[in-house]
């Protein structure tokens, strides 16, 4: 049975007593968890939550909030019980533990009457790998085997199983080196926090400065502080990577549960227990504060729960050893007076996964699932917009299609998966995922060579510019007469990148409204942060970002100014490429084309004959025998790709005019169309 774990108090767990009842213990027993075993007994308890305490937690090798499979075991009164070091005698450690189980591996808090507590760490159990204390137990420090003559108990069976449902195996003894198998909550939080590095890291460093027993930050004279803000989408991986951080640095994890949370009385008594209710060092991670103290949250809840929530801060900058963690998924969704405390000087972001991390995600989700060759790189491409959440939520819906046949997974039953998976990050519109490449552009060889370099390269081998010491393009530039391509060579592109594509006309920004343009370009950048790697096309640039000054209100100046601040902003873009097309460059602000913005200008004039013939080739109009494609790309000089299109398009029709069963088109027909389209162009 899983039950999800919370913080509890040592030496007994607690757990509904229904679900102890269904696993056989209506009065409650001894269950296996991850590496160790632990005592339980019913208790108030929400759920399939199981209330474990520190120490048995560590001795689990599990992290609070993390789903785990429990089993009911029937242990061994132990015979022998070799620990590091013996703190009274033997006897006096048999009363002082007698009833507990003990497993190898364990840490055990040893308080006789009248000493002072110590810690023993199990080395050895006979017979292993765990057994509970009676009265004729015996520790020692020696090896067992030594002193196996003097046990008074025989050897017993190992704990025998009672449930059916599956459980991590219990550690090994130190001397089998094959280390324990993880848990699936292990694999899981690995593969939420690959490529995270970073951020576990900074992570790990602020809970080793704050919980530390030496009080860091009052010995080096640094500002009081109650800890960190992280803000990053549903399911990216926040609670995730609190609780590796937090593994890293030692530090126990107390979870508030916003979820039940409906009165500002009820926030107070759950922060109240976390700061009040364990010894040591321990991080507090209240999640989804902006259901809380939210911009959105009804004002008389919220103000309450804005002054429980600056109590808490202030009592925990107050507290040793003890930190807090607020997750939120935008900072500025909440309280001023919350995310500009002083007391929370930083907000660590974890990014949506990108390009490479979701290529790392699927490398590690999949590792232990029986699979044939796949292809991550390809699966991390169709994945556009996924949280680390719906690529887990992917692979399981894969990995229960084949499971009934017994087969092994390979990339098309993911790449399946991944379509019929709504992706959380769309709760916004999602970009287009463009479904044509470079093999569809006509020609344009050098435009497509450069776009490639400033868009491609970036997203798939960043490490080359590293090499040479510069930044990649942050903005590309488009500009000739209509319709040379400039929107579908752009197309192709975000095909080619594996990136959505996120199309905006210029004008389609425009507001009259205070604030709603400015708001309009920020929310594009959002959006495309949020299905990186993404690509924006602004198209017809100028209207949208004219010279400032020449217009007749305020808004385009205002949308200028927004523009050159997420451009400015392109650190924090991630994997965002910004590209731009326009028929008139000279109408666009000055300082949006400067180094460093829009700094990569291209040109697509006219076809030229070679060009027009290219298209040609790759048109899907079936042209007769008749129709000589060299002739036709001379016919159409001046022409752009979009007027060929047209006289194609035209053509077509044509032919069907004259037969509705017509299955080509043959050369009287494109002279016709050609005719019809110039007439159209001269006016006449």
């Amino acid at each position: 049975m899983r039950f999800t774990l919370r913080p509890g108090t040592d030496p007994i767990a607690e757990a509904d007593g229904t679900l102890l009842r269904a696993l056989g213990m209506p009065s409650g027993g001894f269950v296996s968890i991850g590496r160790s075993h632990v005592a339980v007994r019913p208790g108030t308890v929400a759920g399939s939550d199981l209330r474990i305490g520190p120490v048995a937690m560590e001795n689990t090798g599990c992290a609070v909030g993390a789903s785990v499979d429990v089993r009911r075991v029937l242990p061994a009164v132990a015979a022998q019980v070799r620990v590091d070091t013996l703190p009274v005698a033997s006897p006096q450690l048999v009363t002082t533990l007698h009833g507990r189980i003990l497993t190898v591996g364990d840490r055990v808090e040893v308080a006789p009457a009248g000493d002072a507590a110590a810690i023993v760490t199990v080395l050895g159990v006979a017979p292993s790998p765990c057994g509970t204390v009676g009265p004729a137990t015996v520790f020692t420090t020696d090896d067992l085997a030594a002193v196996a003559g003097t046990a008074t108990a025989a050897p017993a069976a190992a704990p025998t199983p009672v449930a059916a449902t599956r459980a991590t195996p219990v550690a090994p003894p130190p001397d089998v080196p094959t280390p324990a198998r993880p848990t699936s909550a292990d694999r899981r939080r690995d593969a939420l926090v690959a490529g995270l590095d970073t951020e576990i890291d900074t992570l790990t460093g602020w809970f080793s400065m704050l919980a530390s027993d030496r009080r860091l930050e009052t010995a080096w004279s640094l500002p009081s502080v109650a800890g960190i803000v992280i803000e990053g989408p549903v399911g990216c991986g926040k609670a995730e990577l609190v609780a590796e951080a937090a593994r890293r640095a030692g530090t126990p994890i107390h979870e508030v549960d916003t979820s039940v949370v409906f009165k500002a009385d009820r926030l107070l008594d759950l922060l109240s227990a976390a700061i009040d209710g364990a010894t040591g060092p321990r991080v507090i991670f209240v999640d989804r504060i902006e259901s809380l103290v939210g911009t959105a949250t009804p004002s008389i809840i919220g103000t309450q729960a804005i002054t429980v929530l600056r109590w808490f801060l202030d009592t925990v900058a107050n507290r040793a050893q003890v930190m807090c963690v607020l997750g939120v998924e935008r900072v500025g969704d909440i309280d001023r007076s919350i995310a500009r405390s002083p007391l929370l000087p930083r907000v660590l972001t974890v990014p949506p996964p990108d390009l490479r991390r979701r290529e790392l995600l699927f490398e590690t989700a999949l590792a232990d699932v029986p699979r044939g060759d796949l292809d991550a790189a390809r699966l991390a491409a169709l994945s556009s917009g996924f949280s680390g959440a719906d690529i887990m939520s992917a692979v399981l819906h894969a990995v229960a299609g084949v499971a009934a046949t017994d087969g092994v997974l390979d990339t098309d039953d993911v790449a399946r998966a991944i379509r019929e998976t709504p992706p959380s990050l769309g709760s916004v519109p999602l970009g287009e995922a463009t479904s044509f490449g470079f093999d569809q552009v006509a020609n344009l060889v050098d435009v497509k060579q450069r776009l490639v370099e400033a868009v491609v390269w970036p997203m798939r081998d960043p490490e080359r510019f590293d090499r040479l010491g510069i930044d990649p393009p942050r903005g590309i530039l488009l500009y000739g007469p209509p319709g040379t391509g400039k929107t579908f060579v752009v197309k192709a592109l975000a095909h080619e990148a594996g990136a959505a594509f996120f199309s905006v006309k210029g004008a389609e920004l425009l507001d009259k409204f205070v604030g709603e343009s400015e708001r309009g370009v920020r929310d594009v950048f959002s959006r495309a942060r949020a299905a990186a790697p993404s690509i924006i096309f602004f198209d017809e640039f100028d209207a949208l970002a004219p010279v400032r000054g020449t217009s007749t209100n305020n808004v385009t100046d205002s949308v200028v100014a927004a523009l050159l601040t997420e451009i400015d902003g392109v650190t924090a873009r991630g994997q965002v490429s910004v590209i731009a097309a326009t028929n008139r460059r000279d109408l666009i602000d000055p300082a949006l084309l400067r180094a460093g913005r829009f700094e990569t200008h291209l040109f697509l004039d006219l076809p030229t004959v070679e060009s027009r013939r290219a298209l040609l080739d790759i048109s899907d109009v079936p042209l007769g025998d008749d129709v000589d494609l060299d002739e036709l790309a001379t016919l159409t000089d001046g022409l752009s790709f979009a007027d060929i299109t047209g006289v194609l398009r035209e053509a077509a029709l044509v032919a069907l005019r004259a037969d509705d069963a017509a299955m080509t088109v043959h050369r009287r027909h494109v002279l016709d169309a050609l005719e019809r389209i110039r007439a159209g162009r001269d006016g006449s």
